[in-house]
């Protein structure tokens, strides 16, 4: 079966990552291809730092924290995790939204009942199973990230304006550009 590093790799690809990368190509084509380059090693910077913390200290990152600050940095660490927190809904409904938003595409039905209809589902999935059966339902739903590479075959992809596109940065000083280059990079960064 899928191992579990698939499964984090792919967790960047939620549906709010996923319409923000398809605006991007949208409005932009392969314009902001070269971010890949810069995020990869970012996002693996970070994997690998939280990693190697957990490794070697067999601690969280909160008990990590408790260790080592002082109270008031603790609390300012508090503040950031309210915050965080308060992203992370924001992001979950952006992502149910998305989900409602591709089911309308598809004219399946209305935007908000889907979104409603993913959330509750979700939910039932985090409240009445278990780890092992969200594992699962997480590993068969990357079986959809197949399709990415089906639509090589089909798609006629000028490979040589990926390549350039990739390796050198078009950086276009408009608000519409950098607005969604802002939302590519946090969009991708965020996640890890």
């Amino acid at each position: 079966m899928l191992g579990p590093g698939l499964v984090t790799g792919a967790s960047d690809d939620d549906p709010s990552g996923i319409a923000t990368y398809a605006q991007a190509g949208a409005q932009y084509g392969f314009g902001l291809l070269w971010t890949a380059l810069v995020t990869l090693p970012l996002m693996m910077a970070i994997q690998e730092i939280c990693d190697r913390m957990a490794l070697a200290t067999g601690k969280t990152l909160g008990e990590l924290a408790r260790a080592h600050f002082s109270r008031w940095a603790r609390a300012c660490i508090g503040t950031l995790i309210v915050a965080l927190v308060v992203a992370i809904t924001l992001n979950i409904a952006a992502d149910l939204v998305a989900i409602g938003s591709g089911m309308h595409l598809l004219h399946a039905g209305p935007a908000w009942l889907w979104a409603l209809i993913a959330g509750a589902g979700i939910t039932a999935l985090i409240l009445l199973g278990g780890f092992t059966k969200i594992q699962l339902v997480f590993k068969l739903l990357c079986l959809s990230l197949l399709s990415y590479v089906v639509v090589l075959f089909f798609a006629h992809v000028p490979w040589t304006t990926v390549g350039m596109s990739t390796l050198v940065p078009h950086i276009t000083w408009s608000k519409g550009y950098l607005t969604l280059l802002v939302g590519v990079l946090g969009t991708t960064i965020r996640t890890w």
